[in-house]
C-alpha cells in the first residue's frame, strides 16, 4: 500500500480509534446516624465508632480515581443534649470534606435557626424539606461531573422521620410528600443527563426504599439511614441497589461501581462494611480538637 494512503486512511479512522470507553469506575463512602457522637457510643459492643477515625477511612480509601463522600442523614443527637457539642461536630464534619450531606430530621433537634447557624458550611442537601413558608433549605440535587462520568445525587425525608421531631421544632418545617417531589425532582436531573442517580433516604419506613427503587427505577442507588440495609450484600430491586453504614457512625461504608455510561447502568459492584474499631488509627487533629472539647466541658 502506497504509504501517503496509509497514513490518510489512518487519519481518518483515528477518531473512531479514540472513542471514550463506556466503562467508568466510581468509589462511594457513605455513613448515616452519627447521632451527635464525636467519639464511639459508649452503648457499642466493640468500641466501634468516632469522628477521628472516620476521617482516617476516608483518607485511605480515597486515594486516586473518582470518588463521592455521601451521607444519608442524621448527623445530630435525636434529642437535645450539648449545643457545643453538636456545634465542635459540624466543624470536625467539614473538615471530613463530604461532597453532600441529606437533612435528617434530628439536624433539627434544636430548632431550624441552630441549623442554618451552624450547618451553612456544611455541603447539604434535600428535595422536600421546606421552612414553614414552603421555601427550599437547600437545593434539590447535585450533579457532580467526573471525567466521562455524570453522578446526580439528591435526598429525601420521609413523613414517619419527620413526626420524630416535637411540635414546636416541627411547626418551623413543612415537609413535600417524597414521592410527589421525587416526581418532579427526577425531572429535573435527567435534563443534566447523569450516567448515574444517587437517593440518600432518611426513613423509619419498612421496605420504604423496595416501594420508591419500583416506582422509580431510573434510580440506581439508595443509600439509606436504615440499619436493616447494614450488610456487605446490598439489596437489590430491579437495577436498584440500597445500602446502610447502620447505626451510631460505627462503620464506614465503600462501595465500588462499574458503571456503563452508554446504557447508564451498573454494570458491577463491591460493596464492604469498614468498621471503626480500635485498630483505626485516629486523626491526630481531630483527636485534638475533641479531647480539648471534653476538657474544656469538664472545668
Amino acid at each position: 500500500m502506497n504509504y501517503t494512503l496509509f497514513l490518510l486512511i489512518a487519519l481518518i479512522s483515528a477518531p473512531l480509534w479514540a472513542q471514550e470507553p463506556s466503562e467508568q469506575s466510581l468509589t462511594i463512602l457513605y455513613t448515616a446516624n452519627t447521632n451527635g457522637y464525636l467519639e464511639e457510643c459508649p452503648c457499642s459492643k466493640n468500641g466501634l465508632g468516632g469522628i477521628a477515625r472516620r476521617k482516617t477511612i476516608f483518607e485511605q480509601h480515597q486515594a486516586g480515581g473518582n470518588t463521592l463522600i455521601l451521607d444519608a442523614g442524621n448527623l445530630f443527637s435525636p434529642y437535645r443534649k450539648n449545643e457545643a457539642q453538636e456545634k465542635l461536630l459540624v466543624e470536625l464534619t467539614e473538615k471530613l470534606q463530604y461532597s453532600l450531606m441529606n437533612l435528617g430530621e434530628q439536624e433539627f433537634s434544636y430548632g431550624l435557626e441552630f441549623w442554618k447557624q451552624t450547618g451553612r458550611k456544611l455541603n447539604v442537601v434535600s428535595a422536600n424539606l421546606r421552612d414553614k413558608e414552603g421555601r427550599r433549605l437547600t437545593p434539590p440535587f447535585q450533579v457532580f461531573a467526573f471525567e466521562g462520568l455524570r453522578v446526580a445525587v439528591t435526598g429525601v425525608l420521609s413523613e414517619s422521620a419527620f413526626q420524630n421531631l416535637p411540635d414546636e421544632l416541627r411547626a418551623e418545617l413543612s415537609l413535600v410528600p417524597i414521592e410527589e417531589e421525587l416526581s418532579k425532582t427526577l425531572l429535573h436531573i435527567k435534563n443534566e443527563q447523569p450516567h448515574l442517580i444517587v437517593l440518600l433516604l432518611r426513613s423509619q419506613d419498612y421496605e420504604a426504599e423496595v416501594s420508591l427503587a419500583k416506582r422509580f427505577p431510573e434510580i440506581h442507588l439508595i443509600i439509606s439511614t436504615d440499619e436493616r440495609l447494614a450488610h456487605e450484600k446490598p439489596l437489590r430491586i430491579g437495577q436498584t441497589l440500597a445500602v446502610s453504614s447502620g447505626s451510631d457512625g460505627e462503620k464506614v461504608g465503600k462501595l465500588s461501581l462499574v458503571i456503563d455510561t452508554a446504557k447508564n447502568q451498573i454494570l458491577s459492584f463491591k460493596n464492604a462494611l469498614l468498621p471503626l474499631s480500635k485498630s483505626v488509627k485516629k486523626s491526630a487533629e481531630i483527636d485534638s480538637l475533641i479531647q480539648s472539647f471534653k476538657t474544656s466541658q469538664q472545668k
